[in-house]
């Protein structure tokens, strides 16, 4: 039970960490719990007795987490283009338009 309340303790330090030094408070919300949990997750699959044990591991976890997270919301936003398809090259087969035409009323 230590090893939940640690875990715990240290997602929602890092959460508020994050939180008080960001701009965007909802994103650091989203971005610290996500990346802390997660965190906490993965090491507690590959290493669940140390996890338990060791009152340090979940606070690096989270941490660890957290920056992984950021770091890939970072790339995703700066390449955003990047998931987007090729926009066809403009070429001169659009529309025409005539010129004059929109000052001509019938009357």
């Amino acid at each position: 039970m230590f090893a939940i309340v640690n875990a715990l303790v240290a997602m929602t330090a890092v959460t508020t960490a994050l939180v008080l030094s960001s701009l965007d408070r909802r994103t650091a919300v989203l971005l610290g719990a996500t990346g802390s949990l997660v965190g906490n997750f993965l090491l507690w699959l590959v290493l669940p007795t140390p996890w338990e044990n060791a009152v340090v591991l979940p606070w690096i976890a989270a941490v660890a987490g957290t920056v992984f997270l950021i770091a890939g919301w970072s790339a995703v936003r700066g390449y955003r283009g990047l998931f987007e398809p090729p926009r066809a090259d403009e070429t001169d087969t659009g529309a025409v338009v005539t010129v004059g035409a929109a000052d001509h009323r019938p009357g």
